[in-house]
């Protein structure tokens, strides 16, 4: 999640595994912090009396919640917003893997726009990014444990090279 989390620019993470999501309420290391399922909320909104949010949520049955937290709308939104970018992610690079194992049935993911090679390619180039970005995010905290420092950027371009060359 650390790596999906800083290539949307978050620092508040929450656990996301496709369309459902786990988020906090605002930083993990305030006292006050409250996860909550991001799928099950039908809608939230700021409360002009006291500048908390208010999230309708929805329960079994067909039973509504209304929940007040406090939180600012615009921190409440920025993790929601970076909650849904990572889904989106994990939810493209889930249609590619499939793709690229051949379990895709064409006339349920007929494209009607540019056709599939151009969508594979950028669905291609997301994982590839992302998995640089978890390589060098395991190098960077390995070696920061043994030698103390961030990892040399000849290091990190050289990596990069060797990625990129296969």
């Amino acid at each position: 999640m650390e790596v999906h989390f800083a290539k949307v620019g978050c620092q508040t993470r929450g656990y996301v595994a496709g369309h459902h999501r786990l988020v906090p309420t605002c930083g993990s290391s305030n006292e006050q912090v409250i996860y909550y399922m991001v799928h099950l909320m039908e809608d939230a909104s700021e409360l002009e009396s006291d500048k908390r949010v208010e999230m309708i949520m929805n329960g079994r049955e067909g039973d509504k919640y209304h929940i007040q937290i406090a939180t600012s709308e615009r921190t409440f939104r920025r993790i929601v917003s970076a909650a849904d970018e990572v889904a989106k992610e994990q939810l493209s690079l889930f249609e590619y893997w499939m793709y690229r194992l051949g379990k895709v049935k064409r006339e349920i993911f007929e494209r009607t726009y540019f056709g599939d090679y151009c969508v594979y390619m950028k669905l291609r180039k997301l994982a590839l990014d992302l998995f640089i970005r978890t390589v060098l995010h395991i190098l960077n905290k390995a070696h920061k444990k043994v030698y103390g420092e961030e990892t040399p950027a000849e290091l990190v371009k050289e990596v990069k090279r060797v990625i990129n060359k296969f």
